[in-house]
């Protein structure tokens, strides 16, 4: 006697199955793969999973899935740790200072690795500006670049088989051969943890968070911990519970006097990173400003900010508010109208790291020709532009506003420079964030705006009567694979 007929989908080509499957996602594979044998087979189908890798690895066409010996192979092995190079930007919580590093997978060795974003401020040359001869400017032309001299982060398949810990599998940190050395008397190591996303619903304006509250996000996870994050609560248990927009790096350093005998484990410190939804710093033909920015503040050295043009954007910071209308006067034939706000201060530090400077001359009244915009133009300038430090310093820490320009359109227009340092740039109205060391005493004061192009712009901080300039950073060349 005959057994039962298939059913009619499995009497189709094979072709034609592995089309339908190539809709389904990797855990609906899964699924179907235990259905029956003739289904196992076709979802095991090594075209199914190429796509699956390739998604997850940006910036770079795969050619072969070796180390592995199939697409399905690979995408298992580092699954689910593939978000990491996915999401590419990711950014610590590393008091004041922060720490900012690209991701990316290496097929020539079989890891996913991240290294840290440094940028180079070489040294500057005095430049002069017609319209405000006293300003102090500095030439600015950095070399950005990954520290490729050390990783971050590197997992590779065996590293992950090799999970650490307690509880299930998902929990467990995956150890980093990183610094080497692991037999010596004296030794680093570090270890990649998951971190659990916290729901939406027990997440408050108190609740401390990663990233914080001022940025944009799809997921955040918890910021503190007593024990530093050992309990299994902090960690994921199944695939629903994962993260895939934070992770934690466990560090630490280990002396032993004897090759596994007693050991000292000292110096020990977990950082919690988070990435970005792409749509924030992906520069668009309606929003070309957003992206990765790399600033130029004088005696810190260069740090890495997020410069985004919200559609929604939230309350401006009080502070920021209270300057912006001190600086706007009312204005029957237009509705308000910018004049330079006197300011002063007694801090010790500023942004920039700069004393204080003899007050600006005062600005000129824009000219009714330069208000006048061009109708092709309307769609660029207009909105906030707000750019938040990724990396900080003592005054002003990572994850903090750095500047904002509140409209750039009409309404924050100051005029269209004519002098040779900045022909043809838009110069708009901003507030720049200024504090004392240890971020006291925080304020906003008065300062422009100059959009250069839309990979170079300067701020002019009317109080220091000082130009600190901002270049783009290529984040698509930095995790190109040579």
């Amino acid at each position: 006697m005959d057994g039962p007929e298939p059913p009619p989908f499995l009497a189709l080509p094979a072709e034609l199955i592995h089309h339908v499957l190539s809709f389904l996602a990797p855990s609906q594979l899964l699924r179907v793969s235990q259905v029956c044998r003739l289904l196992y087979e076709h979802s095991r189908a090594d075209q199914l999973w190429l796509p699956f890798v390739q998604a997850n690895v940006p910036g770079h066409t795969l050619r072969t899935p070796a180390p592995s010996s199939s697409w399905r192979e690979l995408y298992v092995a580092f699954h689910p740790y593939w978000f990491l190079s996915k999401h590419k930007i990711w950014f610590s919580d590393s008091a004041n200072t922060g720490h900012l590093i690209v991701a990316r997978y290496d097929p020539r060795i079989g890891a996913i690795e991240a290294y840290a974003l440094s940028a180079e401020r070489r040294k500057p040359t005095i430049a002069h500006w017609e319209s405000y001869p006293e300003a102090i400017i500095h030439t600015f032309s950095p070399l950005i670049r990954l520290n490729l001299d050390l990783p971050t982060l590197h997992i590779d398949a065996s590293s992950i088989a090799q999970a650490i810990g307690d509880g299930p599998r998902l929990s467990k940190e995956v150890p980093m051969d990183i610094y080497g050395g692991s037999n010596a008397s004296a030794a680093i190591f570090s270890r990649l943890i998951l971190s659990r996303k916290l729901p939406p619903a027990a997440i408050t304006p108190m609740t401390q968070v990663w990233p914080p509250h001022i940025l944009p996000a799809s997921e955040r996870t918890r910021n503190d911990s007593g024990n530093q994050y050992m309990s299994l609560g902090h960690r994921p248990s199944k695939l629903s519970e994962i993260s895939e927009n934070t992770f934690r790096l466990r560090q630490w350093m280990e002396f032993s006097s004897r090759p596994h005998g007693m050991s000292l484990r000292v110096a020990e410190e977990v950082r919690t990173f988070a990435t970005l939804p792409a749509e924030v710093y992906t520069p668009t033909k309606e929003k070309p400003w957003q992206g990765i920015w790399c600033g130029d503040y004088a005696g810190h050295g260069c740090e890495f900010l997020v410069v985004m043009q919200p559609d929604d954007p939230a309350p401006l910071p009080e502070a920021a508010e209270r300057t912006l209308s001190a600086m706007r006067t009312p204005s029957v034939s237009s509705g308000g109208s910018w004049v330079t706000a006197p300011m002063s201060s007694d801090m010790d530090a500023t942004e920039g790291g700069e004393s204080s400077q003899p007050d600006p001359a005062p600005e000129d009244v824009p000219e009714k020709q330069d208000e006048k915009l061009e109708a092709e133009d309307e769609h660029l300038y207009h909105g906030r532009i707000e750019a938040i430090k990724l990396t900080g310093d003592p005054n002003i820490p990572r994850g903090e506003y750095t500047f904002i320009a509140p409209d750039i359109g009409r309404d924050g227009f100051i005029q269209s420079a004519r002098d040779d340092m900045f022909k043809g740039a838009r110069i708009v109205r901003s507030v720049g964030h200024i504090a004392a060391r240890g971020f006291r005493d925080d304020d906003f004061i008065a300062s422009q705006l100059i959009l250069i192009s839309h990979d170079r712009m300067a701020q002019y901080w009317e109080t220091f009567g000082h130009v600190s300039f901002y270049e783009r950073v290529d984040v698509d060349q930095l995790i190109k694979i040579p």
